[in-house]
Formats: structure tokens, C-alpha cells, sequence
């Protein structure tokens, strides 16, 4: 990568930032440790929180996800106000 393309290359959180990694999962399964990846997808099922496969060996989800989940958003609501505009 040269010095021109350095400072347009971003991770996923930057490009997707309601997107929660396996990373992140990890953390806010066991804060501070890295658990497996069985331990992050237990952990995920006893909380109800819906996750996919990233095809590298991990697990990841969604923001709205994990707050329907955890019972801070209800299921198929969309509390982003909409401007007439739009449409």
C-alpha cells in the first residue's frame, strides 16, 4: 500500500459502525479476555442476540440486533424519525 491509498483504507467499524465484530463480542462477553469462539456464541444464544458467521472463524451482529435482544428497542420498529422529503 503506498502513502496516497494509506489514509483511504478502513477497518469494518468504519465502514459498517452498527456492525459488532467478533471482537467486539468477545469483549462484551468477557470483558478484558479473549474467550472461544463457543464461549462468545453461548453467551450470544442465552442472550438472544442473533448473530451470523464471519467466515473467519468468528461471529458477528448488529446494533439494532442487540438491542432488541437486550430489550432496549422493540423487534421491527424504526425510532429514526423520517423526513417527508425522502420519499
Amino acid at each position: 500500500m503506498n502513502s496516497n491509498t494509506a489514509g483511504l483504507v478502513m477497518g469494518a467499524a468504519e465502514r459498517l459502525p452498527d456492525v459488532y465484530t467478533f471482537p467486539d463480542l468477545q469483549q462484551m462477553c468477557r470483558p478484558g479476555h479473549k474467550p472461544r469462539r463457543a464461549t462468545v456464541e453461548a453467551w450470544a444464544r442465552a442472550q438472544r442476540i442473533p448473530y451470523r458467521y464471519d467466515g473467519h472463524g468468528g461471529i458477528w451482529t448488529t446494533r439494532d440486533a442487540l438491542n432488541t435482544a437486550l430489550g432496549l428497542r422493540k423487534p421491527g420498529t424504526n425510532e429514526d424519525p423520517y423526513d417527508p422529503e425522502d420519499f
